[in-house]
């Protein structure tokens, strides 16, 4: 399993990666974010969760097959990338 890490300043570019194809996306839903973890499964299926500092987190995507091809241009903007 591999984990992308976001700072601050990808977080926006990232959540636009991943759900602006989302009829219901909006950007400031996101803003309050200082982080983003996106993690990744060998079978291609991936979450994705919103860092609200300390120990806080949201879930904004469970576990599920990257059905919309999104994924490779979130990866391509992160900030660090480790495996497990």
């Amino acid at each position: 399993m591999k984990r992308y890490y976001y700072k601050k300043e990808k977080v926006l570019l990232c959540a636009r990666a991943l759900f602006g194809q989302k009829e219901d996306y909006r950007e400031d839903d996101y803003r309050k974010y200082q982080g983003m973890e996106v993690v990744v499964h060998p079978d291609g299926r991936f979450s994705v969760w919103g860092n609200l500092g300390e120990e806080d987190a949201d879930l904004l995507r469970d576990t599920k097959p990257d059905h919309a091809n999104v994924l490779p241009q979130a990866m391509a903007l992160a900030d660090d990338v480790t495996n497990e």
